[in-house]
C-alpha cells in the first residue's frame, strides 16, 4: 500500500494562514468592520452597490473607478453586510497563505528544498503581507496572480514542451487576471509576452502562444470595455482614475505621496463626467511634467524612497514595535537578497522574471504616487531571491536549463 506524502508546502499554507487569521480576528476585535483608509471604502461600495442595485459603481456615480475583479471578489461576501467585512478579510487571510506556499513551491522547482523553506518562512512571517491581509485593497489578491504568473512563466523557460500546456494557460489567464485587478500592471504583462517570445527556441511556437496571451485579454476585457461604453459613452479600458493618479503624483501640489484633496478645490471638474475628468487630470498633469522635469526627478527620488522605505510611512506605524520589525524584517531580506543575487547569477533568466515586476512597478511609482503598499507585491520576488543565498555551490552554477527539482 502506498503510503501519502504530505506536501511539506501545506505547513508552510498553515502556518501562513494562522498568523493572517489571527491578525484579521485581533484586529476585527479591536476596530470591528471600520474601514481605515479610503480605497478601502471605494472598494466596498462598489461591491456593495453591484449586490444591492446590480451595478458596479460607486456612491458618488462613477462606474469605472476601479477595475472590476477586485470589487468582483469582495462581492461574494457584500451581501452579508458587516459580517462579510469579516468574511472578506479572513479570505485575504487565506489568499495570502495560497501565496506563501506558491512562493515555496517556486523556489522548490527552481532553487531546491533549503532555499523552499527559507522563502516560504519569509513570505510566511512578511510583516506587511500579514498587515494588508486585514485591509480591502488590492494588494493581498494581486500579489497571488503575480506569483502565480511569475511561476508559470518560469516553467515555460524550465520544463520540457509536453509539460508546458498548464503554464501557457496560466500566462494567458493570470495576465489577464493582473489587468483586470490592476491597470498599472499591463505594461508588465506585455514586456513579461515579450520576453516569453524572445525565449522560445521556436518561433511559430512562441507567436502562437503570444496570439493566444493577446486573444484571452481581448476575450476576458471585452465585457468590461463594452459595459463602460453602454454607461459611460467611452470603453474606458483600464478604468477612469489614471488620469486622476497622475495629477496626484504630478500636479503642482504633489509632494510624493497621495493627497486628493484637490478635487474638491477644482469646482471646473464637477461639471465634467468621469472620463472627461480624467481625461483633463491626464493632461493637466503631463503640461505640468513639461513644465518642469527637475521637479519630476526630484519627486521621483521622494517616490522612491517612500516605496523602499524601510519604515512605515504612516507616523502611527513609524515608530515603536512596529517600526522595528519592519525595519529589521527588511534588513535582513536585503541583505541575503545581495548574496542571493551573487550566487545564483548563472540563474540569470530566473533572477529576469522576478526582477522584472520589481523594477517595472518600482519607476512606474516613481512617476505616480510612491508608497509602500506598493512594493508588497513585489516582496515574493525578493524573499524567493533572498531565499537563493542557501542554494549549494552545485545548483547555483547549474542555470535554469534543467527540470524542477520537484
Amino acid at each position: 500500500m502506498r503510503r501519502y506524502r504530505l506536501d511539506p508546502g501545506v505547513l508552510v499554507f498553515v502556518a501562513a494562514a494562522v498568523l493572517r487569521v489571527a491578525w484579521v480576528l485581533v484586529r476585527w476585535y479591536q476596530t470591528g468592520p471600520a474601514l481605515e483608509f479610503d480605497d478601502e471604502q471605494l472598494h466596498w461600495q462598489l461591491a456593495t452597490n453591484l449586490v444591492e442595485q446590480g451595478t458596479l459603481v460607486s456612491d458618488d456615480g462613477r462606474y469605472a473607478a476601479r477595475m472590476p475583479m477586485y470589487p468582483l471578489f469582495l462581492a461574494l461576501f457584500a451581501w452579508l453586510g458587516e459580517v462579510g467585512i469579516l468574511l472578506a478579510r479572513l479570505a485575504q487571510a487565506l489568499t495570502g497563505a495560497a501565496t506563501a506556499w506558491a512562493v515555496f513551491r517556486l523556489a522548490d522547482a527552481a532553487l531546491g528544498r533549503r532555499a523552499a523553506w527559507v522563502g516560504g518562512a519569509l513570505a510566511c512571517c512578511d510583516p506587511y503581507a500579514i498587515f494588508f491581509a486585514n485591509l480591502l485593497l488590492t494588494e493581498v489578491l494581486f500579489t497571488l496572480i503575480a506569483v502565480g504568473l511569475v511561476a508559470s512563466a518560469w516553467r515555460l523557460t524550465a520544463q520540457r514542451v509536453e509539460r508546458n500546456r498548464l503554464a501557457v494557460v496560466g500566462v494567458a489567464l493570470l495576465g489577464a487576471a493582473a489587468i483586470l485587478t490592476r491597470p498599472s500592471a499591463a505594461g508588465w504583462i506585455v514586456v513579461l509576452w515579450i520576453i516569453l517570445w524572445c525565449f522560445d527556441s521556436s518561433r511559430v511556437r512562441a507567436t502562437r502562444r503570444l496570439g493566444l496571451y493577446v486573444l484571452t485579454l481581448g476575450i476576458l476585457i471585452l465585457p468590461w470595455g463594452l459595459r463602460n461604453r453602454i454607461v459611460l459613452g467611452h470603453p474606458a479600458w483600464l478604468g477612469t482614475n489614471g488620469g486622476v493618479t497622475l495629477y496626484d503624483a504630478q500636479g503642482p501640489q504633489a509632494k510624493g505621496d497621495s493627497d486628493q484633496s484637490f478635487l474638491q478645490q477644482m469646482p471646473k471638474l464637477a461639471q465634467l463626467d468621469e472620463v472627461e475628468r480624467d481625461e483633463a487630470l491626464r493632461r493637466l498633469a503631463v503640461e505640468q511634467m513639461r513644465k518642469d522635469w527637475d521637479r519630476v526627478l526630484r519627486l521621483a527620488g521622494v517616490k522612491f524612497q517612500r516605496t523602499w522605505s524601510l519604515t512605515p510611512n504612516v507616523g502611527s506605524y513609524r515608530g515603536g514595535v512596529a517600526g522595528f520589525v519592519s525595519a529589521a524584517f527588511m534588513l535582513a531580506v536585503l541583505v541575503a537578497t545581495a548574496v542571493g543575487l551573487w550566487r545564483t547569477r548563472a540563474k540569470w533568466k530566473l533572477h529576469l522574471l522576478l526582477w522584472l515586476p520589481v523594477v517595472y512597478f518600482t519607476l512606474l511609482h516613481c512617476l505616480f504616487v510612491g508608497s509602500l503598499r506598493y512594493r508588497v507585491p513585489l516582496m515574493p520576488f525578493i524573499e524567493l531571491t533572498a531565499a537563493a543565498a542557501l542554494v549549494s555551490r552545485q545548483q547555483s552554477s547549474s542555470g535554469l536549463d534543467g527540470e524542477p527539482s520537484s
